[in-house]
């Protein structure tokens, strides 16, 4: 299975419902410490979506640049945000110049890349942000499940890809690739644990 085909698709088929059942303004706490570490304006979102998050930092003055692999999200994050750049394309490989932003967001972004592939989305949020500079990571915690296809009832029985993390899990593996961690936070959203990195890279 092609997961990021199977993931560009799901989202483009659900993109009216899902922009229509976010929580506006979910990662308030996160953001505002991440604001409080990040030098500079520049930031790239990995996994922009419909533009929720877009919303806040470009109304705190951010320069602003989304990335999403759905094009269907991508039209209604154009149509509702202004003042932000939006991109379609794959995590691994993004059209930007190494170094271009003083840090990246991954807001339960990176929950969709298949275990064997996260090393090269990391080395890609890498790249792109400067020497220096730093990042938000959010990954669910893991339980039963390690990685695969989940079915969900929320979305009209439509499934899609997880991998799933333990803290120490993620954290070694945000080392191996060259990332300081500032600070972790976990974040209790129902029955979901989602494991919160700020990171330097």
């Amino acid at each position: 299975m092609d997961i990021k085909r199977k993931t560009a698709e799901t989202y483009d088929k659900i993109a009216s419902l899902y922009s229509n059942t976010r929580v506006a303004h979910f990662w308030v706490d996160e953001f505002d410490f991440f604001k409080s570490i990040f030098d500079g304006n520049k930031v790239i979102d990995f996994g922009c979506g419909e533009g929720r998050d877009a919303i806040i930092f470009i109304q705190n003055g951010f320069d602003y640049t989304g990335v999403d692999i759905s094009e269907g999200m991508l039209q209604i994050a154009r149509e509702r945000v202004s003042g932000g750049v939006f991109q379609q394309a794959d995590f691994s490989k993004v059209n930007c110049a190494a170094g271009a932003f003083d840090g990246f967001w991954a807001a339960a972004s990176f929950i969709h890349v298949p275990k064997k592939d996260v090393h090269t989305v990391l080395w890609e949020a890498k790249r792109v942000t400067k020497v220096g500079g730093v990042g938000f990571i959010s990954m669910k915690e893991k339980r039963e499940m390690d990685e695969g296809m989940v079915d969900e009832d929320k979305y009209g029985g439509i499934s899609r890809y997880f991998s799933f993390y333990t803290q120490d899990e993620f954290k070694r593996i945000l080392e191996e690739n060259g990332f300081s961690i500032l600070k972790f936070a976990t974040y209790v959203e129902g029955k979901n644990n989602w494991l919160c990195y700020f990171v330097k890279v």
